[in-house]
């Protein structure tokens, strides 16, 4: 009897250890989940990690110590293309916008792109953007038609208004400010918006509580879909202007409020990774910390030892920070000065979850992973990286030499000059200049004079590019005027 009773034992045991086995398998087979989380103007120069020292920044920090830390990310020096580039994998001007998008504005990303989440949905995962989207005004350019499953946010951003009579209304819509049901339609245009999948429920958006709200309809979202692998694209508003914090954070940096923006989204970072640990998903999940372009150093913005801003393809506008972290996966502590970029995310999430880039088009992005999972001797799969500014290309790195050619103001003239050309406006010029940018990260010192063959071979390289680009473009989606 006790020889019987030991048998089962034993058998109960091998099914237990068996179905142990199985269930770890499984969990290892799982795909990955990703976050994605896109400032909005916030520099090169704004995290303690990057070098701020006005600004805390405790969870980013502590996800570039348990993770990686990139030093030499792109992408466009407006926010529009980037996201553009970001959901496409391609570059901003081969999709069709090329700038800044406004209401005014009737054209927005093409339905016909094939984008980042709808390939990620296609691979079983559940989709979702929490916060500004920027790619377009009408309905059709809307994120939910591009692969987005669920949508809490702006149409734009925070310091746009839209056009109220082309919007769909929540009963309990909250209406603030003066505004009221019976008044907002008649209104030509009105103030930012909150919405959510397509419907707007508060207008004008409480801006103080941006980033509260979408740190608790992040965690929601990954909290109800934890059982199956998440997309989670999380665009904050914030440090664009209009600056808002909320009442905890008000006054709480050294940099004054646009230090407190930051603060707060670091306060956001951290609380979505403090969920992820309690749901399980840490070692599951690439959560991803980087910035849209370059800071508005008009209004608090640090592009640190960078040259330029916002709107510029100097490195203070196109360079931002960059931080990985997948506990387990991605090695603790690494650090790159290998150039990637933002269009980069479409060929190397799809193929990190399973699936591939479309094939019947050209996708700039190259795959990054060995440079994330820190492979020995993983390189930037980037030839050159080229600087586009609205539908023009105007520089390109190879190694460490950047050249660039942009339109630029003459210098100032004596006042003496000035008189005598006083009948007509000084015209701009285009200066060419190239930079040797690992001895000369600040863009100081011009080097074209020194070493015209180098500038000669990188301007061809830069001509060969554009005609192919030209050569290569795909219409943006275009809808009646408002």
């Amino acid at each position: 009897m006790n020889r019987f009773i030991h048998t089962v034992h034993c058998f109960i045991c091998l099914l237990v250890t068996l179905a142990m086995g199985v269930s770890a398998a499984m969990a290892n087979d799982r795909k990955p989940n990703v976050v994605v989380i896109l400032a909005d103007d916030l520099g090169y120069g704004d995290l303690s990690c990057y070098g701020a020292e006005d600004i805390a920044t405790p969870h980013i920090d502590g996800m570039a110590t348990e993770g990686a830390k990139f030093n030499s990310f792109y992408v466009s020096p407006v926010c529009s293309p980037t996201r553009a580039a970001l959901m496409t994998g391609s570059h901003s001007t081969r999709v069709g916008i090329g700038g800044v998008m406004f209401p005014r504005n009737n054209h927005g990303l093409n339905p016909d792109e094939i984008t980042l989440p709808e390939l990620l949905k296609d691979q079983g995962y559940a989709t979702a953007i929490i916060g500004k989207w920027h790619l377009g005004n009408q309905d059709m350019f809307q994120p939910l038609n591009h692969g987005f499953g669920y949508w809490y946010g702006t149409p734009a951003s925070n310091s746009q208004f839209y056009y109220p009579n082309t919007k769909s209304y929540a009963l309990d819509c909250n209406y603030r400010e003066g505004y009221s049901c019976d008044g907002i339609l008649k209104r030509e245009t009105a103030a930012c918006p909150l919405i959510e999948d397509n419907i707007v429920i508060e207008v004008p958006a409480d801006q103080t509580q941006f980033t509260q709200r979408y740190t608790r309809e992040t965690i929601r979202f990954i909290t109800q879909n934890k059982d199956k692998p998440l997309f989670v694209y999380l665009a904050h508003n914030m440090p664009h202007i209009p600056l808002h914090a909320s009442e905890k954070f008000v006054g709480s940096s050294k940099r004054g409020i646009y230090g407190d923006t930051i603060q707060e989204l670091d306060w956001s970072t951290g609380e979505i990774l403090s969920a992820l640990k309690a749901l399980g998903l840490d070692k599951n999940t690439l959560v991803i910390f980087t910035s849209d372009n370059g800071p508005n150093t008009g209004k608090g913005g640090s592009a640190g030892p960078l040259k330029g801003g916002k709107g510029s393809t100097l490195e203070g506008g196109v360079r931002v920070p960059f931080v990985a972290r997948w506990p387990g996966t991605i090695p603790a502590g690494t650090e790159s000065d290998e150039p990637i970029t933002g269009m980069d995310l479409l060929p190397t999430l799809t193929k990190l979850t399973g699936g591939g880039v479309p094939d019947d088009r050209v996708i700039d992005g190259k795959d990054i992973w060995p440079l994330l999972a820190a492979k020995p001797g993983a390189k930037s799969p980037h030839k050159a990286i080229y600087y586009l500014r609205g539908r023009g290309v105007q520089g390109i790195r190879i190694g460490d030499w950047k050249y660039r050619v942009a339109t630029e103001k003459p210098p100032k003239e004596k006042k003496s000059e000035r008189k005598a050309a006083s009948d007509t406006k000084p015209k701009k010029i285009n200066v060419e200049t190239l930079y040797n940018l690992s001895d000369d990260i600040g863009e100081q010192t011009n080097l074209i004079d020194e070493h015209p063959e180098i500038a000669k071979r990188l301007k061809r390289q830069l001509a060969t590019f554009e005609t192919d680009l030209r050569k290569n473009l795909r219409p943006a989606g275009v809808a009646s005027a408002q």
